[in-house]
């Protein structure tokens, strides 16, 4: 038979709409921000929010916080995004140079794949390696063998990077036991196809793009309340940074930003509709919050999602639960594949967005 080729696929809507929100996801995805060592996208997000806010600076915990000056003196808001990714740490550097590594956060070794990684050195540089899980061609010697007999399955301690330097070079280029690694940036400029966008740590850099957004239009027009944006540092090991920024700063709601997985079970879609959560494994969203969210929404012609989930917390549940913030929310966008090479529908990045900035301006 003949090969005829593909038709051509339709221009998307939404591309044209989110390209403000593209331009930001690709600084944020390409900059790399494992947990506990998210200096290279500090910058980014300094540059992009710090012009337009009242004040901006970077707390104890190693929070980027902006604040926006309301028309009133009622109770400030805060809206949440948190700036880490999911990454790897040294474990230890053996004799023949190999990197022996566990996750950071919930990141299994099949999200990832083989594949070449960025180990960030002492003083900001880089040392390319692989991530490797060994041969196949194997016997009952090699641990991998019973992986591939089914036997066990693929952990992280079977895994290794391999820069093909020696222990005393990477010593000397500042990389050790602690030292961090992320997918390479060649492998980390997120991608659309027709509605969706592809990469990467959209949980959370998809979030931060929506909170850059949204800080633009509170510089031009003054809310009704003070805003605090808090992208949060260390959110992946459920650390509590987003915690300490609300004991220290003044507020009485917390809304996360985040993406929310699109399962069946969940009868969540990954579509142009956002997400409103009511509950998580850690914590109860606060209900009155969950509904004005809705009617707003509603008010602009989006319909939304609402959600209970498991396996799943948030900066605002973990707050909440440790008392340090009253009131909370979540509104996220769908996301397939959480925790690997994600996928987001544009639409519903965008309608997330609407939905943030109607509710901040709520008052």
């Amino acid at each position: 038979m003949p090969n005829h080729p593909p038709p051509p696929r339709r221009e998307s809507p939404w591309v044209g709409h989110a390209g403000s929100v593209l331009a930001h996801l690709d600084a944020l995805c390409r900059a790399h921000s494992p947990v506990g060592c998210e200096r290279e996208i500090d910058a980014v997000i300094l540059d992009a929010i710090g012009p337009g806010a009242t004040r901006i600076w970077q707390d104890a915990a190693h929070n980027v916080i902006a604040h926006f000056a309301g028309r009133s003196d009622t109770a400030p808001l805060h809206l949440t995004a948190h700036k880490d990714e999911l990454g790897l740490i040294v474990k230890r550097v053996e004799a023949d140079g190999r990197l022996r590594v566990q996750a950071l956060g919930g990141l299994y070794p099949f999200k990832w794949g083989e594949g070449l990684v960025d180990v960030l050195a002492d003083g900001g540089g880089i040392v390319t390696g692989v991530l490797c899980f060994g041969s196949l061609h194997v016997s009952e010697e090699s641990p991998i063998e019973k992986v591939k007999a089914g036997r066990e399955p693929m952990v992280w301690r079977n895994a290794w990077i391999d820069c093909k330097r020696s222990r005393t070079e990477l010593a000397a280029l500042g990389v050790h036991a602690g030292s961090k690694a992320v997918p390479a940036r060649s492998r980390k400029a997120p991608v659309v196809i027709g509605d969706f966008v592809c990469g990467h740590a959209l949980d959370d850099k998809g979030g931060v793009a929506i909170l850059i957004e949204v800080a633009s239009r509170l510089a031009h027009e003054a809310p009704p309340q003070d805003v605090y944006l808090v992208i949060s540092s260390m959110e992946e090991i459920g650390s509590g940074s987003a915690t300490y920024a609300t004991r220290t700063i003044p507020g009485d709601r917390l809304i996360a930003v985040e993406i929310v997985p699109a399962m069946p079970e969940y009868d969540i879609v990954n579509d142009d509709r956002p997400v409103i959560l009511y509950a998580d494994s850690t914590n109860v969203y606060d209900e009155a919050v969950a509904n004005r969210a809705a009617a707003l929404a509603h008010d602009l012609g989006i319909d939304v999602q609402r959600g209970v989930l498991t396996s799943y917390g948030s900066d605002a549940s973990m707050a909440k639960r440790a008392g340090a913030s009253p009131s909370i929310g979540l509104f996220g966008f769908p996301t397939e594949n959480t925790h690997g090479y994600e996928i987001a529908h544009l639409g519903g990045i965008m309608n997330c967005l609407e939905m943030v900035a109607a509710y901040a301006y709520d008052g």
